[in-house]
């Protein structure tokens, strides 16, 4: 209910905010984004994981790489890779194996599809900046619509699958509470505005009540770990860049941000999966 309540008061306190803030915004995110993600490099014990760090320097080289040389699958790469880290960070973690596919289908793939619905020609200009190529046409016509169709189908189907396999009707509410908070959120602010609302509100809130034991032991590493990636971040910025200064800070902004987001997303979607296959 937290995690509701937070969403819900952070879309309204930037729904307020002027258009100029968008800065503001994207450094909210950031900071929220980057304790959560540090944890990754932390062992049980507080020390830095070497195989981790070693899997997140590869990771970063070979997505910037692929940055470098095919943009739009690189894009493609991340938009499927943040379906599912969002969708199973966020769907109910006791839920049985049917249930917690079918939730994580339609939790992520509501983060992705509802700013292309509500704000089409926004999502098609950023998409094309950071593909380096225009998306618009009648495949991506198509296929927006079929992925509309898909979650509208795989959303109803949940509440059935829900009422069936839940004890309670109080959890069956609070969830689709939810999806219906998040679809107003996107419809309502813009799809950068929108998505800091969930990802501080909802995201980093639900998934720093699994890790926090160690962002409260080793606060001083995490701070230490957000403040590196900071700096990587920063460099990967100032080294990049476009003809518009509006267009640079766009997609080097993005693209830094993406080089530490989707060797995160694996890593986190990897140790839900062997959560869940350990406890059989």
């Amino acid at each position: 209910m937290t995690e509701l309540a937070l969403v819900s008061l952070l879309a309204a306190a930037l729904y307020a905010l002027p258009p100029s803030a968008h800065a503001l915004i994207l450094a909210l995110g950031i900071a929220t984004g980057m304790p959560h993600g540090a944890t990754d490099l932390l062992t049980e014990r507080g020390s830095i994981s070497r195989p981790a760090l070693l899997y997140y320097g590869v990771g970063i080289l070979l997505l910037g790489a692929l940055w470098w040389w095919a943009p739009a699958w690189a894009l493609g790469v991340f938009l499927v890779l943040s379906m599912l880290h969002f969708g199973s960070e966020d769907a109910a973690a006791e839920s049985g194996t049917a249930l917690f596919v079918h939730e994580t289908l339609v939790r992520g793939i509501l983060v992705v599809l509802a700013p292309s619905i509500f704000h089409e020609a926004e999502v098609l200009r950023l998409f094309g900046l950071l593909a380096e190529s225009s998306w618009a046409g009648p495949t991506w016509s198509l296929g927006l619509a079929g992925a509309q169709t898909l979650w509208i189908f795989l959303t109803f189907t949940l509440f059935g699958h829900y009422a069936i396999r839940a004890t309670q009707w109080r959890r069956v509410v609070y969830v689709f509470a939810q999806i219906l908070v998040l679809v107003a959120v996107f419809r309502l602010l813009q799809p950068l505005t929108a998505f800091v609302a969930y990802f501080v509100g909802g995201h980093s809130l639900h998934s720093a009540r699994k890790i926090w034991p160690v962002l409260k032991a080793h606060r001083i590493k995490v701070w230490g770990a957000t403040a590196f990636t900071f700096v990587v971040a920063a460099g990967v910025f100032w080294a990049t860049g476009g003809s518009a200064l509006d267009d640079r800070l766009i997609r080097t902004a993005f693209i830094s941000l993406s080089l530490f987001a989707v060797p995160h997303g694996i890593w986190r979607t990897a140790e839900v999966l062997r959560d869940r296959l350990a406890r059989g």
